[in-house]
């Protein structure tokens, strides 16, 4: 065979694998992307706790907070749209509080502060050199708790890297911040901490919503990212997300359990 020839082919097996493995890489992002999307819809919209999320149950959930927000007006301002968001992550932020408050003594040391942040640095530093890249793309770059979050938080000298020590200054800056300079923070500062936080987030979300760009949100856009996420999973488009397509993944391991053992 030539030597053209056989440098041809392997071009061919590699650029083959590579595309398999982008595709597999791809089907993997938007796997998590739904599960992250199935449980915030069952945490939020399974209001009768039955395990599975309707459209009606959903669409109700939606207007009330929508109706509270705007104290019954049909346009909701970003002001408004602030305090819905503050609402609805006061619980999940109590909940990261209390996961955070070590010796339960309803506040946070420095150190009980920082074990978050250290855990997710221990967790991104793939290869342990002691320094986490933020050019790295399509790498828990979304939600509150990804990569992207993670370095504007952090990477303080703008280089694109975030070092241990960068992480420990900015972690002790914001604990200085939250509490003025206070030995331990309270549940209300921390959550006024991660209010301010995400507040360049949370103008860019409103941004997104406001598909018109009057500035303001009709109920509609107020819960398109919801009712989008909803679609997407509701596989056979009847209205109800059931556990199979909420978690397909676990239906799917359930099922070769059961035929194992048949």
């Amino acid at each position: 065979m030539k030597t053209g020839l056989r440098v041809a082919l392997l071009l061919g097996v590699v650029s083959v694998l590579a595309v398999s493995s982008s595709a597999q890489i791809a089907d993997f992002g938007d796997t998590q992307r739904n599960e992250r999307s199935a449980d915030r819809l069952l945490s939020e919209f399974d209001s009768n706790h039955d395990g599975r999320v309707t459209r009606a149950e959903m669409n109700g959930i939606i207007g009330w907070r929508f109706a509270v927000a705007t104290h019954r007006k049909g346009a909701m301002t970003y002001e408004e749209f602030l305090a819905a968001r503050a609402d609805a992550f006061r619980e999940r932020n109590a909940e990261e509080f209390r996961s955070l408050d070590w010796n339960g003594d309803g506040k946070l040391t420095p150190a009980e502060f920082a074990a978050g942040q250290r855990a997710r640095f221990v967790s991104l530093d793939r290869d342990g050199q002691g320094s986490v890249s933020c050019a790295v793309s399509g790498r828990n770059g979304g939600g509150r708790g990804g990569l992207s979050s993670f370095c504007a938080d952090n990477d303080t000298n703008m280089d694109g890297r975030v070092t241990r020590a960068e992480l420990d200054s900015a972690v002790a800056k914001r604990f200085a911040q939250a509490t003025g300079g206070a030995a331990a923070m309270s549940l209300a500062q921390f959550q006024l901490s991660e209010q301010q936080r995400f507040a360049t987030a949370n103008a860019r979300a409103f941004r997104r919503l406001d598909a018109d760009g009057d500035g303001t949100l009709t109920v509609q856009e107020f819960g398109s990212s919801e009712i989008k996420s909803f679609a997407r999973l509701d596989k056979n488009q009847d209205g109800i997300l059931s556990a199979d397509e909420l978690h397909p993944r676990n239906t799917a391991r359930a099922d070769r359990q059961k035929k194992r053992y048949d």
